[in-house]
């Protein structure tokens, strides 16, 4: 069981720590460019300002997620190997 609420507890700190990063990105790139004159694929993009604001707030923290899981994951170090026997043969 402690095991579960120390995975519990890295996923709160990940989350966390994304969604801290995603609300200064957001506000600096819809400084930046109005949501009005974004484009998919060419064609201009028709829903509310509100929407536009809300998918890209959580694209940003979906991108910090994913930034914070690699680093978690590159940061943990593998379990030493046991040690090899000494042979007995002298």
């Amino acid at each position: 069981m402690k095991a579960e609420g120390g995975r519990v507890r890295c996923m709160m700190r990940m989350m966390w720590s994304a969604f801290l990063v995603a609300i200064p990105a957001e506000g600096l790139f819809f400084s930046l460019l109005d949501p009005h004159e974004l484009q998919w694929f060419g064609d201009p993009v028709v829903v509310s300002r509100q929407a536009i604001y809300t998918l890209g707030f959580f694209g940003f923290w979906l991108v910090g997620i994913a930034a914070s899981a690699l680093t978690l994951f590159l940061s943990c170090t593998p379990p030493a190997p046991a040690p090899a026997p000494e042979s007995q043969d002298r």
